[in-house]
């Protein structure tokens, strides 16, 4: 699919020069919109660059400044930064992987004297500032994109990175390759450049769109767009990063390619000043049970600050149920940042409850009060929010498709939280407004949907989904790939199918779905649905089993006028739900191995989240059927051990666990076959992995 979208992308008239630019790419930003934004940044200066095929762009080592350029060109440049005249400094060849536009957006780190340079299939090299060699070559995990924009913060040595098609966002570790999504940003859409500013705290984005309509967005460190500007003379946007905190380097796709210098009026820096920078603990959406509480603190001045006072509090319904104070001890340096953990803990209560967290530093002597205080709303949903989702096995209660959700039935199914939070399908809806359950037999796939705030039932509620079987982001014609509706239609409930055909075009096959059954009640106070769909190979049955990895979209609407209440997963926008392309991964875990002891008691399961065949971590997931004294680790071919996961007493229920691939001393191990060991109570089960690069 990369090398279509390339095609695509370049697109030779005569002799103008060809930019790395999608025309199609949807544009959602009010342009030139200065809402927030009491000094729109003035430009410094403006480089004319020596190749027309320019994409990103990184001040190195102070002095200087690369440039990556791709197509037939396929070097990056090397610009003395300082100088005003800034002449051409070297050039050298961009190696070691990278096609077409090559490198993409740089960043560079100081404290290493690197440049990280990223490109195709979420890969990135590591050059060394000076010698330009190549020193490291890394895959992001857990990141299935391009590695377009990119950005670096010195303060959590951490980089993320960008695509400029589905918007969502990546944090990844510099030291290796193990990146996890962070949310959705909704408008991210033609995203090519990406810097972290940590004078104004926020992230830059740059737009890749027409000329005089590609904004530069202001994001802040929850990545809610919240201003953003155009530069006079702009045509489109490419890579961008922070120069001496005060500077912003854009490389503009124009003809002929820019640098844009661009330095933003800013206060100078308070000699004290802090402030709460980010609520770690609770989240937005959390499980019941008790949390520690944590803060995290940025000194925003300009003077290393100690002995700073924190305070947590924590309302329900206008009612304060936690007070707790801490006293960060530090020193934090400028610009950094500490979290604080306070040690008292707090119960979040059962399902459906709400809170408003609020937590605020109380510095003597902090000169601006207004950063001083952060606030928060966190849920209590039960449910786990992922871009992925495990189905499992069915355990020892098959569910009963009558509409009642009980424990039961589905204990061996996570619960996961598919809200339509960010209103894909329309109008945003709060966290835990639609809760997903999946468990799977020889003969069926289950799904559950509930939606705890839906206390009615009228005809058309509905919920589904949406399988791409075989996970190639395509759907096989006349197949039972496509879509389920399985909907109340008054009185009765329906399962129907839909089959994508040739010989029809664009059109559905519609009907009922032999052996499938859809059931809706309103029996425990709020709307919930139960269904099956049958496996086997006719077009209306599913061709998945345990192992396998398939695609999914999953939707839940309520009455005539489709009111979106779930919709799963988040970045896929109303225009591309139909599209596979754009589904989020569902894995059908593999029962590995099982004890139950009837004279001792013991129970438990070991299961393999997945093939044995690994490339990124390993997600491990156990069942302990009583509270017991648990250990899970991992062995190399040779018995000897490798990592200890677990060790400790254990409650009941459902466990997960993820091994890095790295030992116990946090060296990364070679490829091979590894095992993992679980020990329940003295008793044992093992299975093994094969670790891939």
């Amino acid at each position: 699919m990369i090398t279509a979208l390339l095609v695509s992308l370049v697109v030779v008239t005569g002799s103008s020069p060809v930019n790395d630019v999608n025309p199609a790419a949807p544009h959602r930003v009010p342009y030139g919109r200065f809402s927030s934004m009491a000094n729109p940044p003035t430009i410094e200066w403006v480089k004319t660059l020596a190749s027309s095929y320019c994409v990103g762009v990184t001040p190195v080592q102070d002095t200087l400044m690369w440039v990556s350029a791709g197509q037939s060109d396929m070097k990056i440049y090397v610009y003395n930064i300082k100088d005003p005249a800034r002449p051409l400094v070297d050039s050298f060849p961009q190696t070691d992987g990278p096609t077409g536009w090559g490198i993409r957006d740089m960043a560079w780190k100081a404290s290493t004297n690197e440049v990280f340079a990223g490109y195709d299939n979420r890969k990135f090299n590591v050059h060394d500032a000076t010698t330009h060699e190549v020193k490291h070559k890394y895959q992001v995990s857990s990141y299935g994109r391009v590695v377009r924009g990119l950005a670096y913060s010195p303060y959590q040595d951490s980089f993320w990175t960008c695509d400029f098609d589905s918007a969502p966002m990546t944090k990844f570790s510099s030291k290796g390759a193990n990146g996890h999504p962070v949310k959705p940003a909704s408008e991210m859409a033609s995203a090519y450049g990406l810097a972290f500013d940590r004078y104004q705290h926020c992230f830059w984005v740059t737009q890749a769109g027409t000329a005089g309509a590609s904004p530069t967005l202001k994001m802040d460190f929850g990545y809610n767009v919240i201003d953003s500007f155009n530069a006079n003379g702009w045509a489109q946007g490419g890579g961008c990063e922070m120069w001496r905190d005060t500077f912003l380097l854009q490389l503009n796709q124009g003809t002929p390619d820019q640098v844009f210098c661009m330095r933003f009026s800013l206060p100078p820096l308070l000699d004290h000043d802090v402030g709460v920078s980010a609520i770690v603990t609770p989240a937005a959406n959390i499980n019941p049970g008790v949390f520690t509480p944590k803060a995290r603190v940025m000194n925003f001045g300009s003077n290393p600050e100690s002995a700073i006072p924190v305070t947590c509090w924590i309302d329900s319904a206008g009612i304060r149920v936690y007070s707790a104070s801490e006293t960060l001890v530090g020193p934090i340096g400028p610009g950094l940042e500490a979290d604080v953990v306070f040690t008292q803990g707090w119960d979040a209560g059962p399902v459906g409850a709400q809170y408003n967290v609020t937590m605020l530093t109380s510095l003597g002597g902090d000169e601006d009060t207004s950063s001083d205080t952060l606030a928060a709303t966190t849920t209590v949903t039960g449910a786990i929010l992922s871009d992925t989702i495990h189905v499992h096995a069915v355990g020892s209660s098959t569910p009963a498709v009558d509409g009642n959700i009980s424990d039961g039935e589905w204990s061996a199914s996570g619960v996961y939280d598919v809200s339509d939070i960010a209103g894909r399908g329309g109008t945003p809806q709060p966290a835990g407004s639609c809760l997903a359950r999946f468990l799977y037999d020889s003969a069926f796939v289950y799904l559950a949907t509930e939606c705890p705030y839906r206390t009615t039932r009228v005809p058309l509620d509905q919920f589904g989904p949406f399988m791409d079987e075989d996970g190639n982001g395509r759907w096989a014609s006349d197949s039972s790939e496509g879509g389920y509706a399985l909907e109340y239609s008054g009185p009765n409930d329906q399962a129907i199918y839909s089959a994508a055909l040739d010989t029809m075009g664009n059109r559905w096959e519609m009907g009922p779905a032999p052996g499938a059954l859809s059931a809706s009640s309103l029996a425990s106070g709020h709307l919930q649905f139960e269904a099956r769909i049958p496996l086997g190979l006719l077009k209306w049955q599913l061709s998945v089993r345990g192992g396998d990895t398939a695609g999914l979209f999953q939707y839940a609407s309520v009455d005539s006028s489709r009111t979106y209440l779930g919709w799963w997963p988040q970045s896929v926008t109303i225009p591309r739900w139909p599209n596979p392309r754009y589904y989020g991964t569902m894995i059908f875990d593999s029962t590995v191995a099982g004890v139950h002891d009837r004279d001792s008691g013991i129970q438990f399961t070991l299961y393999r989240a997945g093939p044995s065949i690994v490339r990124g971590p390993v997600l491990i997931r156990y069942h302990v059927g009583s509270p017991a004294d648990v250990r899970l680790a991992v062995y190399d071919a040779a018995g000897s051990l490798i990592r200890t996961l677990v060790s400790g007493r254990s409650a009941p229920g459902e466990k997960r666990a993820a091994w890095d691939r790295a030992d116990n001393r946090g060296t990364r191990v070679a490829t091979g076959t590894y095992f993992y060991r679980l020990v329940v109570d003295g008793r044992s089960v093992s299975s093994k992995a094969i670790l891939l690069r």
